[in-house]
């Protein structure tokens, strides 16, 4: 994909007619994407999804009212229709004293990206690879776990998916640029069988570079995952200390990163809300949030409205030191926006959202964790983790599957438990921290361990 300079200029065009209208700001958000997303069955391909998309998004504000419309057609006399049309709509709207549309600063979105480059997260070679060659990955990734082992009886899903776009953002207020973003993924799903015993498991990865995406690992990774649960079965209830799997890990972290938007904190909705400089972990973790990561599937010079992204501590040593802001949210909070607004699509004005999303890495191996546990569980998977946890107490039961540990080592595989307690004691609970961080989408997570946890499983005979 390459830049179109008529972009920008539409971009610009479109601010200036709403200023002209009356306007007392307005922004312009435009993107072109290609996306494919592959569906393999049988080692075969199952469907195909080639999508081109283009358009426009705008936000006008007027007296305190913001209204925001989109349209696909990229035509200079329909975007001049579509600002007509926002502004007769926008006196309808309620007024909101902290409304706002960013101004530019020094650090701001300003031309093309070449100044960014160490910000920027993109591989033209997405755009470029045809569509066959895609769907020879896709199957490759399913063939490799289907290889895996005589006991892999199939795949439940298999999808391999990618997508580039270049994104153009311009306002009335100093800000206007562009930048370019892509990435790659797989997700595996198979089911394992010996004798009369059926289980499954499931694997995923993605990543910004079409040519350091391993289709085959995913596979095998994904299979290996359903072999391993082979024999699992249900224990008797006990607490125990419970070692997290970086898989699980990325969920729990997640669903908090969550609950750490300033929105649902100003909304009264986060169990976070109001425990800025307290203590809401153990002293051994670290959750950060950095929009300029190296390398970072969520990496890029600004955020969907034009606003520097950061590096946001988020929990220092077990202490909540920020939340997630975006402009909106920073005036209202008498701050300054983090760069946390997340915007996928012109359709859409965004939300806030994380970045690249991690917990920072201790320097343990996960082998001497569990090495040191007499009896324990292995957490490998949490099967509707974000439903299972209540919003307004921190309560949580979740079923879940994994491994026991015996005298430091992996025993046998466990399904049919679960796990319960409260979220705050969860965290202050975690005692190690291992050296394996690992990324899955945007989030990132190590190996760690909780001193105890109830396994919620059979009762004793």
């Amino acid at each position: 994909m390459k830049e179109k300079k008529e972009y920008t200029e539409l971009a610009l065009y479109a601010v200036e007619q709403a200023k002209k209208l009356g306007a007392d700001s307005a922004e312009a958000f435009i993107s072109e994407s290609q996306a494919v997303q592959i569906s393999v069955s049988g080692r075969q391909t199952e469907q195909v999804n080639a999508v081109q998309d283009a358009g426009i998004g705008l936000r006008i504000l007027k007296d305190r009212k913001l209204v925001f419309g989109s349209s696909n057609d990229l035509s200079a006399d329909s975007v001049k229709k579509l600002v007509a049309d926002l502004m007769r709509k926008v006196v309808f709207h309620t007024p909101d004293e902290f409304n706002v549309i960013p101004a530019a600063d020094s650090s701001s979105l300003r031309g093309d990206w070449s100044s960014y480059e160490g910000l920027i997260s993109y591989d033209p070679q997405i755009a470029e690879v045809p569509i066959q060659d895609k769907i020879k990955r896709a199957i490759s990734l399913e063939t490799a776990g289907l290889d895996f082992s005589p006991k892999v009886s199939g795949s439940m899903f298999v999808f391999y998916s990618d997508e580039a776009a270049i994104n153009y953002l311009a306002n009335s207020n100093g800000i206007a640029g562009w930048f370019p973003a892509s990435g790659c993924s797989g997700d595996a799903y198979f089911s394992a069988a010996e004798g009369e015993d059926r289980q499954s498991g499931s694997y995923s990865k993605a990543g910004v570079n079409y040519a350091d995406f391993d289709p085959e690992k995913v596979g095998r990774r994904a299979a290996e995952n359903a072999v391993n649960m082979l024999g699992a079965k249900p224990i008797e209830s006990c607490e125990v200390p419970l070692v997290v799997s970086p898989e699980v890990g990325t969920q729990i972290f997640s669903y908090i990163v969550g609950m750490l938007s300033a929105d649902q904190v100003q909304k009264g909705k986060s169990l976070f809300a109001g425990k800025l400089e307290t203590n809401v972990a153990s002293s051994v973790l670290n959750l950060v949030d950095d929009g300029r990561l190296k390398g970072g599937l969520a990496t890029s010079p600004v955020d969907g409205e034009g606003v520097p992204k950061q590096t946001t501590p988020l929990i220092v040593d077990g202490v909540l030191k920020n939340y997630l802001f975006d402009s909106y949210t920073a005036k209202k909070g008498k701050v300054k926006s983090t760069g946390n607004r997340s915007r996928g699509s012109y359709q859409s004005q965004g939300r806030i959202d994380s970045t690249n999303l991690y917990l920072r890495q201790g320097t343990l191996k996960p082998e001497a964790i569990i090495s040191g546990i007499d009896k324990g569980f292995y957490l490998k998977d949490a099967m509707g983790l974000h439903a299972g946890i209540d919003s307004t107490s921190g309560d949580f039961s979740i079923p879940v599957a994994g491994f026991m540990i015996e005298k430091g080592e992996i025993a046998f595989p466990v399904r049919g438990v679960s796990i319960g307690g409260n979220l705050f004691d969860f965290l202050k609970s975690v005692d190690k921290i291992a050296d394996d961080l690992t990324w899955f989408m945007s989030v990132g997570c190590p190996t760690f361990s909780v001193s105890n946890i109830m396994i919620g499983g059979t009762s004793k005979s």
